[in-house]
C-alpha cells in the first residue's frame, strides 16, 4: 500500500511518498501553503495511487498540542472531505525538521543561513519534504 506523508507548515507543506510496499519513505516535493494546495494534494493522491495519508502531529516538547496543531486539524478535516475513501492518521513530528536539516551539515555548512547568507536558500528549501519523509518513515516503522 502506498502512503503520502505530510509535514504541514503555515507557509510550506512538505510531501513524501512511500514505496509500493509501504516500507520506505522518500521526499517528494514542497508546496506553498496556498488555497490551491488541496487541488495539488488531491492530484498527487490520484496520480501516485495513494491509499493512506500520514500527517505530522504538532506537539510541544512536553507532548501538548500547540497552535499549529489546531490548523492541522482543520487541514485534516478538509482532506477527509475531499478524499473520503483515504485513511488519514497522525504521527508525532517532534524533531523531524531538525533531523531533516541535519543532513545539510555535510554539504558545505549550508544548513544555517547565518553562515552562508541567502546564497544557499535553494538548497535549504527542500527540508520540508525531508521532514515529511521522516514523519512517514516513523509511521511505517511502527507498522
Amino acid at each position: 500500500m502506498k502512503h503520502l506523508g505530510i509535514d504541514y507548515g503555515t507557509k510550506r507543506i512538505g510531501l513524501a511518498v512511500s514505496n509500493n510496499e509501504g516500507t520506505l519513505a522518500f521526499p517528494k516535493q514542497t508546496l506553498d501553503n496556498s488555497p490551491y494546495v488541496f487541488i495539488q494534494i488531491i492530484d498527487i493522491v490520484k496520480t501516485d495511487d495513494i491509499k493512506h495519508i500520514v500527517i505530522g502531529k504538532s506537539l510541544d516538547s512536553f507532548g501538548n498540542e500547540n497552535i499549529v496543531e489546531k490548523k492541522i486539524q482543520n487541514f485534516i478535516i478538509k482532506i477527509k472531505n475531499e478524499l473520503d475513501d483515504i485513511d488519514v492518521v497522525q504521527q508525532d513530528e517532534r524533531g523531524s525538521s531538525i533531523a531533516a536539516a541535519s543532513h545539510l551539515y555535510g554539504k558545505g555548512n549550508i544548513a544555517n543561513q547565518r553562515w552562508t547568507g541567502k546564497q544557499n536558500t535553494k538548497k535549504r528549501e527542500h527540508n520540508d519534504a525531508h521532514a515529511a519523509a521522516i514523519i512517514l518513515q516513523r509511521y511505517l516503522d511502527k507498522q
